[in-house]
């Protein structure tokens, strides 16, 4: 298995408040997933689909690439990193995130 550079939750949570500017949250789950619950101000691009549409994810912030209990983000992560992004799983995905979390379908 590989290793890719991985954020507890609360080193997520800290990025997040410190440089919120700087950082994007992405999750790679499906739209299903999505809706039923997500972290706030995350976008949504499917792992199935982010080989097609990584280009329009900015390079010049750090990424934290989420899923349900962090495999399929940690795949994630490590293409966005081959691909020249400064990309971070976010370790155990939305199932450790103790922080807020939205559901339903987002406005």
């Amino acid at each position: 298995m590989f290793q890719v550079p991985e954020l507890t939750p609360e080193e997520a949570k800290k990025l997040l408040e410190e440089e919120k500017e700087n950082v994007l949250l992405l999750d790679v789950r499906t739209p299903p997933e999505h809706i039923q619950i997500r972290i706030p101000n995350s976008i949504l691009i499917p792992l199935d689909e982010l080989r097609f549409a990584y280009s329009s994810l900015p390079k010049d912030k750090k990424i934290i690439v989420y899923c349900r209990s962090g495999e399929r983000s940690a795949f994630a992560t490590y293409l966005l990193r081959h691909l020249g992004y400064e990309a971070y799983n976010l370790a155990g995905g939305i199932l450790m995130w103790n922080y807020e979390k939205e559901s339903g379908i987002p406005s």
